[in-house]
């Protein structure tokens, strides 16, 4: 496989073998995720497409739960001394496809030199 689009969530995501994503935060603490909900997968030249998922499930790692940087929001007003400033930081969690992206780049140069 060279590379899969999945559903986690309300949120798509392109996925290769060995790739750490960022998703929204995981409610459960198991240490890995079934993902069933695959859209699409490309492996070389065969590209398989769900109508609207396939029947395949990727299996991801979960590493750990993370707060990304906080977002400052100010709203002002002015000649009325009305200022107002709120922040939010998103909570995500780290996720990595097993595989390894070694043997996929191997495979890659290997279909490149014959052609």
């Amino acid at each position: 496989m060279q590379y899969s689009i999945v559903q986690i969530g309300s949120r798509q995501y392109k996925i290769e073998p060995g790739q750490t994503i960022e998703v929204d935060k995981l409610s459960d603490d198991s240490k890995k995720l079934i993902i069933d909900k695959v859209l699409l997968k490309v492996d070389g030249e065969k590209v398989e497409i769900g109508a609207p998922y396939l029947k395949e499930t990727l299996e991801l790692e979960v590493l750990e739960n993370i707060k990304k940087a906080k977002i400052r929001v100010l709203k002002f007003k002015s000649k009325a001394n009305y200022r107002k400033v709120t922040g939010a930081r998103r909570q995500m969690t780290k996720v990595r496809l097993e595989g390894n992206p070694e043997k996929i780049k191997a495979e890659k140069k290997d279909t490149v030199k014959k052609s």
